[in-house]
């Protein structure tokens, strides 16, 4: 039996592989991911960045453990027709003790609607963790929303300054 060269077979398969892969990367930097929980700005900047691109079961992880809404199927019907949320904050500063941490973070929201409309809240969330020093053990509990408090605004996004908490 005749051997045949080893470039003469795998190049077609490279070729295949190679053509393949290449709208998988194409797809791959069109998609986009936020997760930073490293302020309680930045963890309600996460929570909307997920809820505008419907990445539902995302934005719910960010509430701590016995805060979530009960019901996640109404809880993400409530945002079926949000199309993209901006937010501005407020002032906040930690109020730690007793080996956990708090912060009152006064917010104004902007809720863009799948028809163009917009409606602006304001409000504030209620943020929790617990100190690093004190999380001994797994699983590791990082920074979450225990609670929101918003309200609809007559005012527009651009008029209206986040109150305090």
């Amino acid at each position: 039996m005749p051997k045949v060269p080893y470039f003469t077979l795998t190049t077609p398969v490279l070729a295949l592989v190679f053509l393949c892969a290449v709208p998988g990367l194409a797809a791959s930097q069109q998609w986009t991911y936020m997760d930073d929980r490293s302020s309680p700005q930045k963890l309600v900047e996460s929570y909307y960045y997920a809820i505008s691109n419907r990445y539902y079961v995302q934005a719910y992880s960010y509430f701590q453990s016995g805060a979530a809404p009960e019901a996640f199927d109404k809880w993400s019907q409530g945002y079926a027709d949000t199309k993209s949320v901006s937010v501005k904050f407020g002032s906040t500063a930690p109020d730690p003790g007793a080996g956990q941490i708090y912060w009152a973070l006064p917010v104004v929201i902007e809720a863009i609607r799948s028809d163009g409309t917009s409606k602006v809240y304001t409000g504030c969330y209620k943020i929790h963790m617990t100190n690093l020093g004190m999380q001994t053990d797994p699983p590791y509990q990082p920074m979450g929303i225990v609670s929101a408090s918003l309200k609809e605004s007559s005012t527009s996004f651009k008029e209206t300054s986040p109150g305090s908490c």
